[in-house]
């Protein structure tokens, strides 16, 4: 079978699945940034940015080991750079503290909270928009997305092709899109001070959520418009799980923002990959207003795939959900028992079996392996 052939066969799988179908087989997308261990141990997390081209190359060639070949999804190759990292934390108006700079060697990076915006700023956003008040941020950081180094075309345009001879699945990701509103507000004032702020002046601050949320659905829309035919758009959440808010203060602050995207970016036929970290069990059931198969649920191990599945099972396709800690340091048997146990929940239709956010760095290659067969009943 032909690299075309054998990705045809897996788009077919994925696009099954995100379409409550059934597909010939679960698809497997277990994604993570460590897989280049499996070839070299001794590389680290810092060579992520110290020779980028030598860890794709690892997992270019990690992903063609044997049962890790089953994997759907393409490796993320050319996906973490510097720029790219320190770009992501500004999302947040936040730096970036990376590997083999102000961290360890093999440490994961980390975001630094600066919280540049006071409070003087909401009448700023109220006066003048959030797309001012967002290069103003930018500056007080030291941020300036101009000055960030193009892609080297011609090395992606290589490695692409390297991709394509994998035959793994190509369906169009429209990107990494505007974070909740609600959660870039947090990262810009920083979280203690946000949160004093929804107590002491909580019009203010939904009015200036407001602002915020139409201008993150024009971004939106303008970057999924701009860029290549896309099937889904990814939107990250980590600071709204019901065991860090109340449902007031959900409803009232956080859920506006999912209200106005998804319908905005169903318009354009792009369907939204909700990735939901932390608790969300007491929240799921406001997303079932949203049409059916219009959204993916992909949660870390929080939650509890029983309740997402109780309440979300009939709505959307649902990705999940082996805990990154048992990938690390569970037994092959026990993540073998989980993932098995995963399948036998969430039945064939509508599901894709992947790991709790994201597979850990330190996640041993027979554990990765005993999820897989699983998945495969074997």
């Amino acid at each position: 079978m032909t690299p075309q052939e054998m990705t045809e066969i897996r788009n077919k799988r994925m696009m099954a699945a995100l379409n409550m179908e059934k597909p010939d087989r679960i698809p497997i997308n277990l994604s993570g940034l460590g897989f280049f261990k499996f070839i070299d141990p001794t590389a680290v997390l810092a060579d992520y940015f110290r020779r980028p081209k030598y860890i794709d190359d690892l997992l270019i060639q990690a992903a063609q080991l044997p049962i890790i070949d089953e994997i759907d999804q393409a490796p993320m190759v050319g996906f973490t750079t510097e720029a790219g990292q320190t770009a992501f934390a500004a999302m947040y108006f936040a730096k970036i503290k990376l590997p083999g700079r102000e961290l360890a060697e093999d440490a994961l990076w980390n975001i630094d909270e600066q919280g540049p915006m006071t409070e003087e700023d909401y009448d700023t956003v109220l006066d003048k928009g959030w797309g001012y008040m967002t290069a103003e941020l930018n500056k007080r950081i030291g941020f300036d997305p101009a000055s960030l180094p193009p892609p080297d075309m011609e090395y992606m345009g290589e490695l692409m092709q390297k991709v394509a001879a994998l035959g793994k699945a190509s369906i169009g990701m429209g990107g990494l899109l505007p974070f909740p509103s609600f959660e870039v507000l947090s990262g810009a004032r920083k979280l203690p001070q946000f949160f004093k702020d929804l107590r002491r002046m909580p019009d203010k601050v939904r009015a200036v959520l407001e602002i915020m949320e139409d201008y993150a659905v024009d971004e939106t829309i303008k970057a999924l418009k701009s860029g290549p035919p896309a099937v889904y758009g990814f939107i990250g959440g980590t600071r709204a799980g019901c065991d860090f808010i109340s449902p007031k203060v959900f409803e009232k602050f956080h859920f506006p923002f999912y209200r106005k995207v998804i319908p905005a970016m169903q318009k354009i036929n792009v369907k939204s990959w909700l990735h939901q970290d932390s608790d969300w069990g007491a929240f799921l059931h406001y997303f079932r207003e949203f049409d059916k198969a219009q959204c993916i649920w992909d949660p870390d191990q929080m939650t509890g795939m029983a309740k997402i599945k109780e309440v979300l099972g009939d709505k959307m396709c649902i990705e999940g959900d082996v805990p990154p800690g048992l990938l690390a340091v569970g037994t092959p048997d026990e993540c073998y028992k989980y993932a098995k146990d995963l399948c036998d929940l969430m039945g064939d239709t509508g599901f894709i079996m992947s790991a709790g956010c994201s597979v850990p760095p330190n996640a041993k290659r027979e554990n990765i392996e005993a999820v897989i067969l699983a998945t495969l009943g074997k």
